[in-house]
């Protein structure tokens, strides 16, 4: 491929794929293959993967910098396979792939910036919504855990790097193919899993239970998507049972007493104390919210001390709560009988007042 500033190695393949469901749109892919993971002025980007989607299936494009004295070409052959697409996915390219590009351009003393199209992370979307079935989110324990299949992969990561300077320094073929296959297989990963996440995004998958819905939920809501954010929430808390659910229907509680719906947020809790009968935290919560939101002490203290003979376990830890609202019902009821005493004492002296009065009257 020619450029304005020399040759450039690309070659592409089309591979079939069937349509993906959902459809992500005009998405670029890619992945790079560097020089080492340390970033910063001494690290060269030697080969990048482009993935598109296309009618007939996916559309691979890999660019290569046979030699350092080719970085001009090499960047600006890759920008121009990214400048079509009205976005560009990447597995941890926010932290890694792209910094290293715009120190490359720069490096490379290249006009303008290293520009692109709209940038979504995948790594961010899986630690968001797979990060409680994960032991660790590398792309390859993702692709077992998330997408279900084990690549048969040519070189391990760590040798990557290793097969590039063999073939600078003797030109060896062998591993720089292996190389360039494992860039290739980590591109076509990213198509296959941002198809996957945007169907659990949209709450599509069969299998979800209450932690996948409370970490939808959770990304949703900060993300700025509230009503789908809290659907998400409904959804974990009807499961009842289990930390998540009650997790889930404490960040709704929280949601109705922030709009003032004390009565609402009441309700939930008192039925989510019934579901879950052994998390402490759903007691402390509508203790809480009986106690300053609908000022009933007593109620509150009724829960606290429930909550103790259920739970034995955190009996001491709610103590110094029960002896608190214990003290404030004492003081409230000793409050009450004052007021009843000044009541009677006003009554009859205004009797005494306004008898002479009425009998003057008569």
């Amino acid at each position: 491929m020619m450029t304005p500033f020399g040759a450039a190695a690309v070659r592409q393949d089309v591979i079939p794929l069937p349509p993906l469901d959902p459809d992500p749109g005009s998405v670029a892919y890619f992945d790079t293959e560097t020089t080492g993971l340390a970033g910063g002025t001494g690290t060269y980007v030697f080969a990048a993967a482009v993935a598109t989607p296309i009618d007939c299936g996916l559309r691979v494009a890999q660019v290569f910098l046979p030699e350092p004295g080719m970085e001009s070409a090499f960047l600006h052959a890759l920008r121009e396979e990214l400048e079509p697409a009205r976005g560009v996915a990447t597995f941890n390219g926010g932290s890694f792939d792209l910094p290293v590009l715009r120190t490359r351009w720069v490096m490379a003393r290249m006009p303008g910036e290293f520009s692109h199209a709209a940038h979504v992370d995948l790594l961010t979307l899986v630690r968001a919504l797979y990060r409680h079935r994960l032991e660790t989110c590398t792309l390859r324990y993702v692709e077992q855990r998330v997408l279900g299949y084990e690549r048969d992969d040519p070189l391990p990561s760590a040798l990557v790097p290793d097969a590039y300077f063999d073939f600078l320094r003797a030109g060896s073929l062998d591993l720089l193919e292996a190389a360039l296959e494992h860039n290739r297989l980590d591109v076509i990963s990213l198509v296959h899993l941002h198809s996957r996440l945007l169907r659990r995004l949209q709450g599509a998958d069969v299998d979800m239970d209450a932690d996948d819905w409370l970490a939808l939920g959770r990304h949703r809501w900060r993300r700025g998507a509230r009503a789908d954010g809290w659907r998400a929430l409904r959804n974990a808390t009807a499961f009842a049972k289990g930390e998540a659910a009650a997790t889930a229907g404490l960040l709704i509680t929280r949601g109705l007493v922030r709009r003032g719906s004390i009565q609402a947020a009441d309700t939930l809790l008192d039925w989510l104390e019934a579901s879950a009968r052994q998390d402490v935290r759903v007691s402390v919560a509508r203790a809480r919210l009986l106690e300053w939101r609908r000022r009933e002490p007593e109620l509150a203290l009724a829960v606290v001390e429930d909550a103790q003979r259920r739970m034995p376990e955190v009996a001491d830890d709610l103590e110094h709560r029960r002896a608190r609202l214990r003290r404030k019902v004492e003081l409230r009821r000793g409050d009450g009988l004052r007021r009843g005493r000044d009541g009677r004492q006003r009554d009859v002296r205004q009797v005494q007042l306004e008898a002479p009065i009425l009998d003057g009257t008569a």
